[in-house]
């Protein structure tokens, strides 16, 4: 019998550690699973330059490599993993056997509302918390403004991890789903803040023959909420590849 593989590609933030009782549930049902922690997370540290979704391909196709798994390997993209895995099976298409998109921040719109918000903070954002009265409460008004421009993981980051985020955001894959070959999965919550439910169905539009499963009162972190649910999802995905 072929072996099944699966390896994960976590969002921002993630590591083995956020997806420690995923694989605890669903690791008894694959051969082999592995994550693979991306520079700046994990135990993995960050490049000396600034990075894009091009540098996070070549260094997952890499460590992709590396593994040599025989028979089939499913690989599942978490929110950024998931932005990167597009990009890397729409130029390496035989690199896997089945793709799982799970809230992936593919999809980036030129003008979004956050993302304005977010430049003019970096922008102003020195200046601001530099004003007397602002400055004598700096960590509760960083929190404040952060929250409400809805990006914790921008206030969570600093040097070359930061301007990796303000240029990954930035980086719009849509116009590379449609070269995706193997066949695909699109998971998402329907009460995902993050990354709205609307931009899950355009993705699973736009990929030619890709199935697609809605958690109900899901939110981002179906890897850690809703596991058992996914894990049903996920097996009956993987018998069909």
């Amino acid at each position: 019998m072929n072996q099944i593989n699966l390896i994960i590609l976590p969002g921002w933030g993630g590591s083995h550690e956020t997806w420690r009782d995923f694989i605890s549930v669903v690791g008894k049902n694959f051969d082999n699973i592995q994550v693979i922690e991306l520079p700046c997370f994990g135990s993995t540290p960050c490049p000396t330059e600034v990075w894009g979704i091009d540098e996070y391909v070549k260094y997952v196709k890499e460590q992709i490599n590396k593994l040599n798994y025989t028979g089939k390997t499913v690989l599942l993209g978490h929110s950024f993993g998931g932005q990167i895995a597009t990009s890397l099976l729409a130029t390496e298409v035989d690199i896997v056997d089945a793709l799982i998109l799970s809230g992936a921040a593919v999809i980036r719109p030129k003008f979004a509302i956050r993302r304005i918000m977010l430049n003019s903070l970096a922008k102003f954002g020195k200046i601001f918390f530099k004003l007397p009265v602002i400055e004598k409460f700096d960590v509760l008004a960083k929190k404040v403004l952060y929250r409400i421009v809805g990006s914790n993981d921008y206030r969570d980051s600093s040097g070359v991890k930061r301007e990796i985020f303000k240029k990954i955001v930035r980086d719009n894959k849509s116009h590379l789903l449609s070269k995706i070959e193997v066949p695909t999965l699109v998971l998402w919550g329907s009460k995902d803040k993050y990354i709205p439910l609307k931009f899950g169905k355009r993705i699973h539009k736009m990929i030619p023959g890709a199935a697609m499963h809605i958690v109900k009162n899901g939110g981002h972190g179906l890897h850690i909420h809703n596991i058992k649910e996914v894990e049903l999802v996920i097996n009956e995905f993987v018998s069909h590849v």
